[in-house]
């Protein structure tokens, strides 16, 4: 209608299940701005089954992006949280955000993990399970902050503002 502009919807979602709403989500499309945001935090299947248990598989979560890109609903790709030492690489990055342009991502993001004392609570007997060997960095670059500042997040802006070059998300 004329004079009317267009609204602006996101969803941010860990679940595959968005994409069995596409037929719902391009009709709202064809009005207002979808955007959907899929975290995905690796694209290694048994670190992604320990970080996260209850969430879907990491391929699953992106044949959902393939599902909606095809679709004509625009996708971003999340990597939050990206944990020091645990999914951080090079290579681990590199993976994922070319998983996440193959899938018909339009951007990706990555951040640094944060720890707030809620958060706290849980991550850290986690790590002290899980990666061990990590739990004293933790703990002392966590200890009094929830967010990491200096070298780290701005390595992490750089690396992964690259991989966004590279594969042009």
């Amino acid at each position: 209608l004329a004079g009317e502009t267009s609204r602006k919807a996101g969803i941010t979602t860990k679940s595959d299940l968005v994409a069995r709403d596409i037929d719902l989500l391009q009709k709202i499309g064809a009005a207002n701005s979808i955007h959907i945001n899929m975290t995905v935090t690796t694209v290694d299947e048994k670190l992604a089954r320990l970080l996260e248990p209850l969430a879907p598989r990491p391929s699953l979560r992106l044949a959902a992006v393939r599902a909606l890109t095809d679709a004509g609903v625009r996708c971003t790709v999340l990597a939050h949280p990206v944990m020091p030492l645990i999914n951080d690489s090079p290579e681990a990055l590199d993976a994922l955000c070319a998983a996440a342009a193959r899938a018909g991502a339009v951007s990706f993001s990555a951040a640094p993990l944060f720890l707030k004392s809620c958060s706290k609570q849980v991550f850290l007997p986690f790590l002290d399970r899980h990666f061990p060997h990590l739990s004293r960095r933790y703990r002392e670059r966590y200890e009094h902050q929830a967010y990491l500042r200096g070298a780290y997040p701005e390595m992490l802006r750089q690396r992964v503002a690259k991989l966004i070059a590279h594969y042009g998300l």
